[in-house]
């Protein structure tokens, strides 16, 4: 019955809106793009920082002998952070601005981490890169996605003329909590994953920082 309503609530919602769904997919992969671009840009050094802000797992791997609970526990922190960010954003005129920024360097962090694993190990990081990174980046993907649409089409609807927050429509708001907390759920499983997949894979990449 809630899966039901849940799926009704979303065909609404992506009838209604699906030009926040559209825009906020074109700036992720617009991220997923520059990341390899600019890596060159850089040096070895600014590179492997970089890499450890954009990926729990090389954050944590070569200080800490606990990687996958370590992994787990920095990527479930991460994204509540970045969640509980997006519905703070909610409340305020310039979230419809920076939940889009959001997108763009979550995609320039996935784009930055392949990029450079491909450029360094080749077909190995390419093949490293489809078990430890593509797969929770599909939920993260999918979660940021919903969630910051649905956020930005609350922003528009329940605005004043002088940026006031009003309250028109209970029946959405609590449609709107619905699929927020659905997209929330999604970008948490896919931190569980991360934190059991991530170490698995990506611990064969380790031999190139040694």
């Amino acid at each position: 019955m809630l899966l039901n309503k849940t799926i009704r609530y979303l065909r609404k919602h992506l009838k209604n809106y699906y030009i926040y769904y559209i825009l906020l997919a074109v700036i992720l992969v617009a991220g997923i793009v520059i990341g390899p671009l600019i890596m060159n840009l850089f040096s070895l050094r600014v590179k492997i920082l970089i890499l450890r802000l954009a990926n729990p797992f090389y954050k944590i791997a070569l200080f800490n002998d606990d990687i996958q609970h370590s992994v787990m526990k920095v990527s479930l922190i991460n994204n509540i952070y970045t969640i509980l960010l997006i519905y703070i954003l909610t409340l305020l005129n310039v979230g419809m601005y920076i939940i889009p920024l959001i997108l763009l360097i979550k995609g320039i962090f996935i784009g930055f981490t392949v990029g450079f694993l491909v450029n360094n190990l080749g077909l190995k990081g390419f093949l490293l890169s489809i078990g430890g990174i593509y797969p929770q980046n599909v939920f993260f993907i999918i979660g940021l996605i919903g969630l910051g649409a649905i956020s930005m089409s609350q922003m528009k609807s329940n605005r004043g003329p002088l940026g006031s927050l009003v309250v028109n429509n209970p029946r959405s708001i609590n449609e709107s909590l619905l699929l927020s907390l659905t997209f929330s759920i999604i970008i948490l499983l896919g931190a569980v994953m991360e934190g059991l997949l991530s170490p698995r894979f990506l611990s064969f990449t380790l031999e190139f920082f040694v």
